[in-house]
């Protein structure tokens, strides 16, 4: 299991947040962090993620979860925030008999984050991206979302990153 998982769930709920909630960036970020309001992890969906268990006396444990790394989740953040038109404008033509608009905001911010990924992190693993985005839309989305993240996502990774900015 590739580490940066957790990180790409919580970015994508703070993008959530800040671009459909219309939330302050800073505040969003803040909330993740703290894990409050929308952010709690106290709900069904935290049982269900099998990704992040909770173990008892975790700093004593081998197998304990690791702490979130948040550097990267605002990078995550902020990245996808930046460049958002220039990756949109590389996303559109692979979409076939779709527009942006037409979305869903969750399939349009994983392609945003996800898109971002594959072209600014070059130390992150093209199949990790790939697949953590397909796990978060087949949780988050629509039934047929993961086929579709996971088409649109393996063109772009494909495809030269001409005409965008460094």
């Amino acid at each position: 299991m590739a580490l940066e998982r957790r990180e790409h769930r919580i970015a994508l709920e703070v993008l959530y947040a800040a671009s459909v909630g219309k939330a302050p960036l800073d505040e969003a970020l803040r909330q993740a962090r703290d894990g409050i309001g929308v952010f709690s992890r106290g709900d069904a969906a935290a049982q269900e993620d099998k990704y992040e268990p909770v173990l008892p006396a975790m700093e004593q444990r081998a197998d304990a979860p690791r702490a979130t790394d948040w550097t990267l989740v605002e990078t995550l953040v902020r990245g996808t925030l930046e460049r958002r038109s220039e990756l949109e404008a590389q996303i559109e033509p692979m979409l076939e008999r779709w527009t942006i608009e037409r979305l869903s905001s969750v399939d349009r911010l994983l392609l945003d984050l996800a898109g971002w990924e594959l072209r600014y992190r070059p130390e992150a693993d093209t199949l990790d991206v790939i697949n953590h985005a397909v796990e978060l839309a087949r949780r988050l989305s629509t039934e047929r979302s993961p086929e579709f993240v996971n088409g649109v996502l393996d063109a772009l990774a494909k495809k030269p990153p001409a005409g965008l900015g460094s």
